[in-house]
């Protein structure tokens, strides 16, 4: 499992600008892949970009993957990634159409990170880092209370203010009256 993350743009097309031979791990595009037709994209080992060569001959078409470029330039290149030539990849002739289109190869990268991403999170939250005091008496500010202390706590202030509303219950010239104080504390 890998966690890189492809290189996927809306639409990019070009041509080989210089012959890839089968034993080839570099070459030359006509034009230089970009994001908005103006903002040139580059290979890394961490970012590749998956490209398909040949895309319209289906006796020719590869899938490569280029982990190194800049520019027009492509440096480094994986050929035959679907190993349908069995290590021996076709040569590709100048003006041979390149084309980015959305592989397999993306979404395994997209499910790598993923997973990479889901078993990060697993340790993110340890029973330590819970505050369990239904009175809140001891506040931590690097704590997250309990689902169990929160309810304890609003149970707690419902009780409270019940028990003050009904003391506040009096008896004046004879008749019984209510009185309401607002308490607001800070």
């Amino acid at each position: 499992m890998a966690n890189i993350e492809s290189q996927i743009v809306n639409f990019y097309e070009t041509t080989l600008a210089t012959l890839l031979a089968s034993g080839a791990t570099s070459t030359t595009v006509a034009t230089a892949p970009t994001t908005n037709g103006t903002t040139v994209i580059n290979a890394s080992a961490g970012s590749p970009i998956y490209l398909v060569l040949d895309p319209d001959n289906s006796g020719n078409r590869e899938v490569v993957s280029v982990t190194s470029s800049s520019g027009t330039s492509l440096s480094t290149i994986t050929r035959d990634l679907e190993n349908r030539y069995g290590g021996t990849p076709p040569d590709h002739q100048i003006g041979t159409t390149v084309r980015l289109a959305v592989l397999a190869e993306h979404f395994a990268d997209m499910n790598d990170r993923l997973d990479t991403g889901l078993a990060a999170l697993t340790g993110a939250l340890q029973t330590s880092d819970l505050q369990d005091d239904d009175t809140f008496a001891s506040a931590a500010a690097d704590k997250v209370a309990s689902s169990e202390s929160i309810k304890a706590y609003v149970d707690g202030q419902v009780t409270t203010v019940n028990s003050s509303i009904s003391s506040l219950t009096t008896t004046v010239n004879g008749k019984a009256s209510v009185g309401l104080v607002l308490a607001l504390g800070g």
